[in-house]
C-alpha cells in the first residue's frame, strides 16, 4: 500500500512535467533516484545558449564555481551586449581580464572565434550530429575538452542522455545519494549510471539541483 502512495506521490508531482515519462522510467530503475525525485520535484534544467555565446559561457564555468562564473560572465557580456565572434576579437585582452576572464580561456575564446569566423566550425553542421561525433568535433578545438562538450550537448542541445563523469557535482552527489565511501571515479560514475541509459541527462539535472 506504501508503495502505492509513493508512486501516486510522483505520478501527481510530474503530471504536467515535460519529462515525465522519462522520470518515471528512472524512478522505476533506481529507488534512491525515486526518493531524490520526490526530494526535489522542481529540479531545474542546465541551460546554455546554442552556438558561439553558449560555448564561450562554458569555457568560463571552467573549474570555477557557479557564482564565480557567472558573475564573470555577466560582466563580459555588458562589454559585448551584442555577442558574437566579430564582437568578441575586438575587445583587448586587458579589458576582458578586468572581467576576471583568465588568460588562458580569453585566448581559448579567441580560437572559438576564429575557427567560427573562418568557417571551420559551422554550427548548422555540428548540431547535427549524433553525441559522439559532436563531441569529438568540439574537443578539436583547444580549450573545448570533454566536460565543456558534453554540457554543451546537455544544456544547449538538450540531448537526453548525456552522462558528464568529470563533473565534480555529480560526483560528489552520487557519493551522497548512493553512500559511498568516496567520489566516484570516472569508471564509477559510467557504471553507476549505466541502467540510466538512455536518459543520464535528466539524472544530471536533478542531481545537480541536490548538490547545490
Amino acid at each position: 500500500m506504501l508503495k502505492k502512495q509513493k508512486n501516486t506521490s510522483l505520478l501527481s508531482l510530474f503530471k504536467d512535467h515535460p519529462n515525465k515519462k522519462e522520470i518515471i522510467y528512472l524512478a522505476k530503475k533506481d529507488k534512491d533516484l525515486k526518493n531524490l525525485f520526490l526530494k526535489f520535484p522542481d529540479f531545474p534544467q542546465f541551460k546554455r545558449s546554442k552556438g558561439f555565446e553558449g560555448l564561450v559561457r562554458l569555457i568560463t564555468e571552467q573549474q570555477l564555481s557557479v557564482a564565480s562564473a557567472k558573475a564573470i560572465f555577466l560582466r563580459i557580456k555588458k562589454i559585448i551586449p551584442r555577442f558574437s565572434p566579430e564582437e568578441f576579437l575586438k575587445i583587448s585582452t586587458a579589458k576582458l581580464q578586468k572581467t576576471g576572464l583568465s588568460g588562458p580561456k580569453i585566448n581559448y575564446c579567441r580560437i572559438l572565434a576564429n575557427e567560427i569566423i573562418s568557417g571551420n566550425l559551422s554550427f548548422r553542421s555540428l548540431h547535427k550530429l549524433n553525441d559522439e561525433k559532436l563531441k569529438k568535433r568540439l574537443c578539436e578545438i583547444k580549450g573545448i575538452g570533454e566536460w565543456t562538450a558534453e554540457c554543451y550537448l546537455l544544456a544547449a542541445l538538450g540531448r537526453k542522455d548525456v552522462w558528464p563523469v568529470k563533473d565534480l557535482g555529480l560526483q560528489a552527489a552520487l557519493k551522497e545519494i548512493k553512500n559511498l565511501d568516496s567520489r566516484p571515479n570516472e569508471q564509477e560514475m559510467s557504471e553507476l549510471a549505466s541502467s540510466w541509459i538512455p536518459y543520464r541527462s535528466i539524472v544530471a539535472n536533478v542531481l545537480w539541483a541536490s548538490h547545490d
